[in-house]
């Protein structure tokens, strides 16, 4: 199969051009975690008023609703049963709107309660939920989006299959999307918001857009934002550029930034509906953005997705190509060792691991008789390293071994790094060292480090 360019304008990314007549999706932050109605008193905040709203941005022109959920007080909340009113008043009225729900953490920092609005089903279900790709400071506080606190919010919205609505503030942020990617933790086609104009941020310039978006994946639907005073002006370029737009009163309060003048959302949405006719850009329907964004087809989340089978005779040159990259044999011209003695590839014994139809891995074993084996060559390929794809493929061979009644495993090696792997992540035991049959005069590698596992039965 043809394979998709990777990620970025140097892999073939989406660089930005005129003349783009793509339906325009419109996605508007009803409110958010500052604004409050001291600044502008027709910012949502209740139940009712956050349905109204949305229901008035949906008429106006908007697809998809980013929403927060407040207390009685006012104050910003996590609670679920909060979020699933609203969501369940905005479909009672309109089914096929796109609703997003928070997962900020820039007032709830604990993983329990930015993860509970995913546990809603049914009506209450959110569609999309946020995923800020890193930490950045904002003028008065932080907002703290650890390495793992993003994995396991990934891993949620996966099994629940909801998609990720992804907000990069700079390039380092979408950088770390391409990564959580590689990983699959993110589908192959995904959507991305890039952030311009907050302190701590990408400043609101073209230039800043132009970059941003340039990097963003064939496949990828992205829509821009610009914070305060930076809004319709990024907005406006966003347009220009064949991207959509992000709008509302979470990132700008104002219909005129200079004057202070109080916006509705509504108001909002009408200003880009009316601009995106001027410019040639028609307006998604609801049914339209459903579609872009594939919500609701597992196979976006499964293409990137490893799969672990056997080896089959048309993987047998990508593997022993993979495999090469990892021996030492085959650059040492002192160590002319026969390719099949080498990586001892069998079709009974050996996995790959594939990507969208690409050998990005494999690992084989041998039974060795009775209760015995030796586990043999494991390569991944080095795009794809750190990714869990090893892991998955160490399991896949222990777990056959298993069910075949061996209980010693032996494996050999001479890099550090891969012996404190099997020792830390599986519990392989050091129990001595022996030398190489095929020696290259060095002695930091003319002998290997043997260690061995005891397997429990299954």
């Amino acid at each position: 199969m043809n394979e998709r360019p990777g990620n970025g304008a140097l892999y073939g990314g989406n660089p930005p051009g005129a003349g783009n007549t793509d339906p325009l999706i419109i996605n508007v932050c009803l409110s958010g975690n500052v604004a409050t109605k001291a600044v502008n008193p027709h910012l949502p905040v209740s139940v009712n008023e956050i349905v109204e709203s949305g229901l008035a941005a949906v008429e106006a022109g908007a697809t998809m609703l980013h929403v927060h959920a407040y207390e009685a007080d006012g104050s910003p909340t996590w609670r679920p049963g909060i979020f699933g009113r609203i969501l369940q008043g905005i479909r009672q009225h309109c089914p096929a709107a796109v609703l997003v729900a928070t997962t900020s953490g820039r007032l709830h920092g604990e993983i329990e309660k930015r993860a509970a609005v995913l546990g809603l089903d049914g009506d209450a279900k959110p569609d999309m939920a946020s995923l800020t790709l890193g930490s950045l400071n904002f003028p008065n506080q932080a907002s703290v989006n650890a390495p793992d606190t993003l994995r396991r919010l990934c891993l949620l919205m996966r099994e629940k299959d909801i998609l990720p609505e992804l907000e990069a503030f700079d390039l380092g942020m979408l950088n770390y999307a391409f990564y959580l990617q590689r990983k699959g933790l993110l589908p192959l086609d995904c959507y991305v918001n890039l952030m311009l104009g907050s302190l701590g941020a990408v400043p609101g310039r073209v230039l800043d857009l132009a970059n941003l978006a340039r990097e963003v994946p064939l496949g990828w639907t992205w829509a821009a934002a610009g914070i305060g005073r930076y809004q319709l002006p990024v907005n406006t370029a966003a347009m220009l550029m064949g991207g959509n737009v992000r709008v509302g009163l979470e990132d700008n309060p104002y219909y005129d930034y200079a004057s202070r003048e109080p916006a509705s959302n509504a108001q909002l949405v009408r200003r880009i509906v009316r601009l995106a006719g001027e410019l040639g850009r028609p307006i998604a329907s609801c049914q339209e953005t459903r579609a872009r964004l594939q919500l609701g087809q597992r196979e976006n989340w499964k293409a990137t997705q490893a799969v672990i089978r056997k080896l089959r005779p048309d993987d047998i040159a990508a593997a022993i190509h993979l495999l090469g990259q990892w021996n030492m044999a085959p650059i040492q011209p002192s160590a002319q060792v026969p390719i099949p003695e080498r990586d001892r590839l069998e079709a009974d014994n050996t996995f790959v691991a594939t990507l969208r139809g690409r050998v990005v891995g494999v690992a084989s074993y041998l039974h060795r008789g009775g209760k015995w084996a030796e586990t043999a060559s494991l390569a991944v390929d080095p795009e794809f390293l750190g990714c869990g794809i090893g892991f998955q493929l160490q399991h896949a061979r222990l777990a056959e071994m298993r069910a075949k009644g061996i209980a010693h495993v032996r494996t050999d090696s001479d890099r550090p790094e891969v012996i404190r792997w099997y020792v830390d992540k599986f519990g392989y035991r050091i129990t001595g060292q022996q030398p190489k049959k095929h020696a290259f005069g060095r002695a930091d590698c003319d002998h290997w480090t043997i260690l061995e596992l005891d397997l429990d039965p299954t």
